[in-house]
């Protein structure tokens, strides 16, 4: 088979020869005001990126400290507590995706919610731990 009849022959070499600008002064003036008003507006989306970026992290960080005595009780009686240990892996999810700011609050049904904050109440811990949790895993009212 003559494979020579499939390749393409190459396309002709051209040569461009750019024009010179014969643009009005106004036209010039207005597309370097365009490329400064660009430069500018990229310099305050960047300004404001960063913002956005510190304000995230700064958020996280704090709801992780809020929650981080709660978290380190619970794992120390997780290791004895089968009930305390089913609780830690219903809310510690919860308690991540509330931190990284995926979720404001979880809503779960009256029966595991009632479970959840009648172990957590039996716990020591402080007290305000516990309101936090209330905070974010809310009892859903259904009709």
């Amino acid at each position: 088979m003559d494979n020579e009849d499939d390749i393409r022959r190459p396309d002709k070499v051209k040569r461009e020869r750019l024009f010179d600008d014969n643009r009005s002064d106004f036209e010039k003036q207005l597309d370097e005001a365009l490329y400064v008003s660009l430069q500018e507006s990229e310099e305050k989306n960047k300004i404001y990126e960063d913002e956005i970026y510190n304000n995230y992290f700064t958020e996280t960080a704090r709801r992780k400290e809020a929650f981080r005595e709660l978290l380190f009780d619970l794992r120390k009686l997780i290791k004895f507590d089968k009930e305390i240990k089913e609780i830690y892996e219903i809310i510690e999810p919860i308690i991540e995706a509330y931190c990284s700011q995926f979720i404001n609050c979880f809503e779960v049904d009256a029966e595991t919610y009632d479970k959840i904050f009648n172990a957590l109440g039996s716990i020591r811990t402080n007290k305000n731990n516990i309101e936090l949790c209330k905070g974010i895993i809310v009892k859903t009212f259904t009709s």
